[in-house]
């Protein structure tokens, strides 16, 4: 159990790393951070606590669909929700990019999808406890029967929606949106299959 949880946390770094990172680099953010990214504009909260505040919103979410309150898997969410807003604000801090440069843009970019995917392999091959929107995700997909990937596809388009009308309605311009937001949404995914296949091969790459 203490190996899991250590793997666990490293996977919450690695995640909120990744997230920072792509929030960095200048080139918009991933669709999973968009609302809380525009509202960091409009609100005078950081961006980690507005991640924690979307965190919290999905688990409410999640309540709802499942028509469960008083579910211990669900109560241990907002913690984890917590701990999200603080280490993204940490990171935040510390981690200096001069986005002007387009290396540091690349660079902040490919680590970021590399950092995210490792950290979501960490925690979902932990089983502990689940992320919140990736939560509401698999609550969707269980009620409506439709494909996990297909409801994740759907769940980001909105997300990415969401954040652009109240970047038009609240500072009359999009924010967030750009080419970062359309390469973490399509290739988070794919890193995850592609570490995993290395994995499962013994690093033998060429199979996958």
């Amino acid at each position: 159990m203490l190996k899991r949880v250590l793997i666990y946390a490293a996977g919450i770094l690695l995640v909120s790393l990744g997230i920072v990172l792509c929030k960095k680099c200048g080139l918009g953010i991933s669709p999973i951070s968009s609302i809380p990214f525009v509202l960091a504009d409009i609100m005078p909260f950081t961006f980690g606590s507005l991640t924690a505040l979307f965190h919290f919103v999905n688990i409410v979410l999640q309540m709802i669909l499942a028509r469960r309150i008083w579910d211990l898997k669900l109560w241990l969410q907002v913690p984890l929700a917590f701990v999200f807003g603080w280490v993204i604000d940490l990171l935040n801090r510390l981690i200096l990019i001069d986005s002007r440069i387009v290396f540091c843009q690349a660079a902040a970019l490919v680590f970021s999808i590399i950092f995210t995917a490792l950290g979501m392999i960490c925690m979902l091959d932990m089983n502990l406890i689940q992320n919140p929107p990736d939560g509401t995700v698999k609550q969707i997909s269980i009620l409506s029967g439709l494909e996990l990937g297909k409801v994740k596809i759907a769940y980001d388009v909105i997300c990415v929606l969401l954040s652009v009308v109240l970047s038009l309605i609240f500072l009359h311009k999009i924010k967030g949106f750009g080419i970062a937001t359309i390469v973490s949404a399509v290739f988070v995914g794919k890193t995850i299959q592609w570490i995993r296949c290395i994995v499962r091969n013994r690093g033998r790459a060429e199979s996958c």
